[in-house]
């Protein structure tokens, strides 16, 4: 991208935007990443809702509820986990199913099969890096267009 015809506040500006896009962009293609890897070689059975576990804290200053979920390997092991995504209002009914993915060789390390546990950081980072970057870029070449207009 050519930064001749641009002062220096606005070729630090659009760097800095364009950076900070393929920055974002980049991170959520590695959870993209990391998510595929994981769902390739994970194994899927159902969970039962055993409870959640109250956190207090966050942005907010209330209690975040965590559900607990228990499930039987392939190779008939009992394992239970709590979900890393809490909400403030209990999501399941007492012993309530859900289907779950969970790592084989570390069974602890399992999730939810849902759009928010497994999908909603890789397209928010890309979709804040896309539109970031591909940002900068049309501003850019709308700036230049409205330069060589003036000329």
């Amino acid at each position: 991208m050519c930064l001749i015809g641009m002062n220096k506040l606005q070729a630090v500006l659009f760097t800095s935007v364009f950076l900070v896009g393929l920055l974002l962009l980049g991170l959520g293609l590695f959870e993209l990443g990391s998510t595929v890897a994981f769902l390739v070689r994970a194994e899927q059975t159902e969970a039962r809702f055993m409870g959640a576990v109250a956190r207090t804290g966050g942005n907010h200053g209330g209690t975040f509820l965590y559900p607990s979920f228990q499930f039987t390997t392939i190779d008939g092991r009992s394992v239970t986990f709590t979900s890393s995504s809490g909400s403030t209002a209990q999501p399941y009914s007492d012993r309530e199913q859900v289907k779950i993915a969970y790592d084989p060789r570390r069974p602890e390390d399992a999730r939810l099969l849902s759009f928010l546990t497994l999908w909603i950081a890789p397209v928010l980072l890309c979709g804040a890096g896309l539109l970031l970057a591909g940002g900068a870029v049309l501003v850019r070449a709308g700036l230049a267009r409205q330069r060589r207009g003036r000329a």
